[in-house]
């Protein structure tokens, strides 16, 4: 049975307010992560922070891509890592560790005492490699400058998550590292986005301090695209 010319027009209405009303929704959450981001020093664990139960990251680089997209609005379980041991596979968000500005985000591969290595793109840990699998490869995005072509695949870390990684040249030289063991109270961390991450395989970075891994990210609120609102971040 068709849909009448009234049916369609009240559906068409509903619609508009639906999405509306989550708008509205949206950004009132963004203002409010705004604030907080004002008010909260997002320092280290050892830091003197206010005790706030959650916070808002607007996310401006590709390097946790895809799991987190440029643009998008992520929320966070604030100083959720201060009093709970990170874990591999765990999303962090990271504290300055040289005194740069803002946050970054990264992923942890690497435990205290693990032996991590980069070799054509695949993290080898302990000396076994972690577990990969092609899922595509495209010509990335050429905003800012000549065609890239970029390979996304599959990741599962030992008794850890599967998540995607993007990486564009796994015979780059950074993504063909020189093992090294991660000190105590340290851990390795990479971004998902492996071509525009500076992560633990910087020498200038290298493994991140228990103390400046701070906030957990768990949910995308705004993502680029609609399936990607109010997502659960992996």
């Amino acid at each position: 049975m068709s849909e009448g010319p009234e049916a369609r027009a009240a559906r068409q209405r509903q619609q508009r307010w639906t999405g509306f009303g989550t708008a509205v929704a949206l950004v009132a959450m963004v203002g409010f992560g705004t604030a907080l981001w004002k008010v909260a020093d997002h320092g280290a664990c050892d830091a003197e922070t206010p005790a706030v139960f959650s916070s808002l990251y607007h996310i401006e680089g590709a390097s946790m891509a895809p799991t987190i997209r440029p643009g998008e609005w992520i929320w966070a379980r604030r100083r959720y890592y201060c009093s709970s041991e990170p874990q591999r596979g765990n999303l962090a968000v990271l504290a300055p560790v040289h005194g740069e500005d803002g946050y970054w985000l990264g992923r942890i591969v690497g435990l205290p005492g693990d032996r991590v290595q980069i070799k054509d793109g695949h993290p080898v840990i302990n000396g076994t490699p972690v577990e990969q699998q092609w899922l595509q490869s495209e010509i990335g995005d050429t905003t800012n400058g000549p065609p890239r072509h970029v390979s996304t695949f599959a990741e599962s870390l030992p008794r850890g998550p599967r998540y995607r990684v993007q990486i564009q040249d796994t015979h780059a030289a950074a993504e063909n590292t020189q093992e090294i063991t991660v000190p105590a109270d340290h851990y390795f961390v990479l971004g998902d986005g492996r071509d525009d991450s500076l992560d633990s395989r910087s020498t200038a970075i290298g493994p991140i301090p228990r103390a400046f891994i701070v906030d957990r990210p768990v949910w995308i609120l705004w993502g680029s695209t609609w399936d990607r609102v109010i997502r659960r971040i992996q």
